[in-house]
């Protein structure tokens, strides 16, 4: 059995709600008709009855009979009423109903215990339904006469058709106005839900380009931007899929081209085996550098990438790297300037940090003047330990700051295939100062230097 489609849940929701209307209708009429309008009928032939039944006691019969004639005058109701002995005891009929008996044998019984009756039959005599009531008069120990009171259920009937036409009115406008509001409901739900599943099957095809028009502001809208947002997510990375390709293609390819290059010249006798060593040994450390970097990216991208956590000096982390490059600080004559808290103890993976601090360091110091400075803080802000490293280099054009941390972005002037590199270090180090909780902020002038501020959280003890 298909499941059912959006559209057809809707209409069978519509139905379901005009069929629950129209009951609901019905048993409203009824309710109005049978127990309060009817009911309302009856307790004023009841209040009537119980009035005669007074004036009878109490006054004497011609005053009876004017309050009898004034009811019937004043109302609705039809009167008859009978002290006559023989009709009392036989229950034979009255002279206005010749062809059936006014009361039945059982209900003379009740009248004779002192009840009232209250009944609806259809009369033959009068052709008609009735509601009556039959107020029993005793003088003395038996039954000396009855008051029969009795109303048309016609009258009752055409007083209620006024609403119950009312009623039928307003419940054919209901159902009118579901099905114009199902429609439109119906337009408004499945037509963007369907849209929304061509336009995942052209993504799932792999066409990014694709967007939603959004109209609105409810779920479905919302929905239609989360596809769009995605959409463009999408469109970002495959662009940066092919891109990094492109890149990663074009870092091979360079040293690939120098090396065949190279041996063919070695083969021709132009160049010599010394020199053809050296530039080998270069281009291949340049490529097993690049090798390394991507798969050391691509670790850090993912979820799964461990991270040992331990507490760290920063302070001795910071000058454990920087005695590693010692003898390129003496070769480009540049000064340090050390301003170290020996306190500051963060949490963190001391590999990593170390790898974080190498690439800062190394940057530095490459695109640093010969005799300039280079400015090495380590301190405490908050709940985080920083690290501040200034240098006096040539800096980075403001408009490039924000693409300095994305794969193989080189600034122009300050990353060139001379000064070395793969392209990948910032982008590295970012991921290293995320997976530790942390926060890496760049500012730079051209031509005065750059500031680099690491923050990683503290090691609570």
């Amino acid at each position: 059995m298909n499941p059912l489609s959006i559209r057809n849940r809707i209409w069978l929701t519509i139905i379901s709600v005009s069929v629950l209307t129209i009951l609901l209708v019905v048993v409203v009429s009824y309710y109005l008709y049978q127990t309060l309008y009817i009911e309302k009928q009856t307790d004023t032939l009841i209040k009537q009855g119980h009035l005669l039944e007074e004036v009878y006691y109490e006054s004497p019969q011609d005053v009876f009979s004017e309050r009898l004639e004034w009811i019937e005058q004043s109302s609705e109701t039809s009167i008859i009423f009978s002290n006559d002995p023989m009709q009392l005891a036989s229950g034979a009929p009255f002279d206005s109903f010749a062809e059936e008996n006014l009361i039945s044998f059982s209900e003379r019984q009740e009248l004779l215990k002192g009840e009232t009756l209250i009944f609806t039959k259809y009369h033959t005599g009068l052709d008609q339904e009735i509601r009556a009531v039959v107020i029993p008069l005793r003088l003395s120990e038996g039954l000396d006469a009855v008051i029969f009171l009795y109303m048309p259920l016609t009258a009752i009937t055409d007083a209620f058709h006024p609403i119950r036409n009312f009623l039928l009115i307003g419940m054919l406008l209901i159902i009118v106005l579901l099905i114009l509001i199902g429609r439109k409901m119906t337009n408004r739900i499945v037509q963007p839900i369907k849209q929304m599943e061509k336009i995942a099957k052209e993504i799932a095809q792999g066409d990014f380009s694709i967007r939603l028009a959004i109209n609105g502001e409810d779920e479905i809208a919302s929905l239609g931007k989360s596809i769009n947002v995605m959409s463009s997510n999408l469109e970002e990375v495959d662009r940066n899929r092919r891109e990094f390709l492109g890149n990663v293609s074009h870092e091979l390819r360079t040293p690939i081209s120098y090396l065949k290059g190279y041996s063919e010249a070695l083969g021709e006798g132009i160049i010599t085996p010394a020199k053809y060593v050296e530039i080998t040994r270069k281009e291949t450390d340049r490529m097993n550098q690049l090798v390394h970097d991507l798969l050391d990216l691509a670790q850090l991208e993912g979820d799964s990438y461990p991270i040992s956590k331990e507490p760290i000096i920063f302070s001795e982390l910071v000058k454990d790297v920087w005695n590693r490059f010692e003898w390129k600080l003496n070769e480009k004559i540049l000064v340090t300037e050390f301003n170290l808290d020996e306190e500051v103890v963060v949490n963190g993976d001391h590999g990593r940090l170390d790898q974080v601090v190498d690439n800062l360091l190394s940057n530095a110091i490459k695109y640093t003047r010969e005799k300039g400075k280079i400015k090495i803080s380590v301190l405490q802000e908050n709940t985080s330990g920083v690290l501040i490293i200034e240098d006096e280099g040539i800096g980075i054009p403001k408009e490039d700051l924000p693409y300095i941390f994305e794969r193989f972005y080189r600034v122009e002037k300050a990353r060139t295939r001379k000064s070395g590199g793969t392209g990948l270090g910032l982008s590295i180090v970012k991921k290293i100062v995320h997976k530790h909780n942390g926060e890496i902020i760049v500012d730079s002038q051209l031509g005065k230097g750059t500031v680099v501020k690491v923050k990683i959280p503290l090691f609570v003890f």
